[in-house]
C-alpha cells in the first residue's frame, strides 16, 4: 500500500482560513462598487463593472486550482445578489416605476458588469493554466 498523508493538526484550519479571505476579499471589492456606484446616484455603471471585472481577476487569482471552476460560475450570481442588495438599499422603486420596469433596468444595469467579469475571469485562469507552476514538469525532448 502506499502511504498516507498525515496532516498537522493546524492544517485544516489554516486552509479554512485562507479560503475565508479569498472569498471575502473579491466580496467586499464588489460590494464596495456597487456601493459607490448607487451612492453616486445615477444606478449601478462604470464603478460597478470595473469593480466587477477586478473582483473576478482576484477570485481566479486566488482560487485553488481544483477549483478554479467556481471562478468562473460564481461571478454572475455574487453580481446578481449584490446587484439586487444595492437597488433594494437605494430604493429600486425611486424611479416611480412598475416591478417589471424595476427588473429591467436592474438587468440592463448588471449585463455589463456580468460580462466584463467572465472575461476577465477567463482570462485570468487561461494565464494561470498556461503558467508552468508547481506540479507541472518541464517538456525535454
Amino acid at each position: 500500500m502506499g502511504r498516507r498523508r498525515t496532516e498537522t493538526p493546524g492544517r485544516p484550519r489554516q486552509r479554512a482560513r485562507r479560503a475565508g479571505a479569498a472569498s471575502a476579499a473579491p466580496a467586499a471589492l464588489l460590494v464596495a462598487g456597487a456601493g459607490v456606484d448607487e451612492a453616486a446616484g445615477a444606478g449601478l455603471g462604470l464603478i460597478f463593472v470595473l469593480t466587477a471585472a477586478a473582483a473576478a481577476a482576484l477570485a481566479a487569482a486566488l482560487c485553488p486550482r481544483g477549483r478554479t471552476w467556481w471562478a468562473l460560475a460564481a461571478p454572475p450570481l455574487a453580481i446578481a445578489v449584490v446587484a439586487v442588495g444595492a437597488q433594494v438599499a437605494a430604493g429600486a422603486g425611486r424611479s416611480g416605476g412598475s416591478t417589471v420596469m424595476a427588473v429591467v433596468h436592474w438587468a440592463l444595469d448588471t449585463f455589463p458588469a456580468m460580462a466584463a467579469a467572465e472575461a476577465t475571469a477567463a482570462v485570468v485562469l487561461a494565464g494561470r493554466a498556461l503558467r508552468p507552476g508547481r506540479g507541472r514538469r518541464a517538456c525535454h525532448a
